[in-house]
């Protein structure tokens, strides 16, 4: 209850100021970043040992139904390719909420990644529609958005939807 009562009191402050990140959340995204680069636990490698049966079982797609919501596409290096994961979450007041889950889960396989940045997904499952759009101030875009990758993961997690992205909004 004091933690929902405290994050009620920084929503409204966030809200109130106009806000959308703070220094603690930065402090949290700047983490989760460093330890996806070092592959943290030491090995920096995509699957070691039984870790890659624990990688493979890692849906592309997690995001809510319903709902708009903060999202982050996060890069997993498996050998020589690249596997994007796409990670969204409605209750998530900052981008890192979103990501937290599944970066410590790839921390916890020695698994190197990189969140390549953020935005807002909007799920709306009944018109069978996609909307990507936005960013990310705890995982700002480098050299542009990649909302381009996280409909072409989208597209093949959601057959039959209109998945489309922008660059605007917020």
């Amino acid at each position: 209850l004091a933690r929902s009562a405290s994050r009620a009191t920084h929503f409204s402050t966030a809200f109130m100021s106009g806000l959308t990140t703070n220094a603690e959340d930065q402090r949290k995204a700047a983490e989760l970043r460093a330890a996806g680069q070092s592959g943290i636990g030491g090995a920096g490698q995509s699957g070691i040992g039984g870790e890659a049966s624990g990688l493979a079982a890692l849906p592309d797609a997690q995001i809510d139904e319903g709902a708009t919501q903060k999202y982050v596409l996060i890069a997993v290096k498996q050998g020589d390719s690249t596997r994007h994961l796409v990670r969204g979450a409605a209750a998530a007041g900052f981008h890192q909420e979103a990501a937290d889950s599944t970066c410590r889960q790839l921390q916890s396989m020695q698994v190197s990644y990189e969140v390549l940045g953020g935005g807002r997904i909007k799920h709306d499952p009944a018109g069978r529609s996609i909307s990507i759009y936005g960013h990310s101030y705890g995982f700002p875009w480098n050299g542009g958005s990649k909302h381009s990758v996280t409909k072409e993961v989208l597209d093949t997690v959601y057959p039959g939807y209109t998945v489309s992205w922008s660059d605007e909004g917020y």
